[in-house]
């Protein structure tokens, strides 16, 4: 297998474990689990978007899929800091070097989230979640990165 498809298999993994955490958070902000994903949308529907708080499949399958593709895009950028690593020094990175990999991913991911991109593509989190919700959020997002990582048996 070839470096950069080993390299997005694991990102598909590690992706996956971070996707949920939006939903997760919501319900301690007095909304629903759908409101976050749903608002992920509004780059293609931004009259509605943020408004829908329930399960539909316009919004929160699209919205799901959205975010599934965005986090699978940061765990490529993970696992990259992972594989750079092992070739650095050929070993297994330890779980220090996980850790670190995973919060400057997660680092990365907020800074164009929310500074980089043009508000359109935000993910649209903020609409529904606290400012304590989103930096768990993205500690989340460090610690599904670290868990799937460590959880790996090579």
């Amino acid at each position: 297998m070839t470096l950069l498809a080993s390299i997005l298999r694991r990102a598909l993994v590690s992706g996956s474990a971070a996707a949920v955490a939006a939903a997760a958070r919501a319900p301690a902000e007095g909304s629903t689990p759908y409101a976050p994903i749903n608002a992920v949308t509004h780059s293609l529907w931004p009259r509605r978007a943020f408004s829908e708080t329930g399960p539909s499949a316009r919004f929160t399958l699209t919205g799901l899929a959205i975010h599934q593709a965005a986090a699978v895009f940061w765990g490529l950028l993970f696992e990259a800091l992972l594989a750079r690593r092992r070739n650095t020094n050929g070993a297994r990175p330890g779980a220090a070097a996980i850790a670190a990999a995973a919060g400057t991913t997660a680092a990365v991911a907020y800074v164009v989230d929310y500074h980089a991109v043009p508000k359109r593509l935000t993910p649209g989190f903020e609409a529904h979640l606290s400012g304590r919700s989103m930096f768990l959020i993205y500690a989340a997002l460090a610690a599904g990165f670290a868990a799937a990582a460590l959880r790996r048996k090579e």
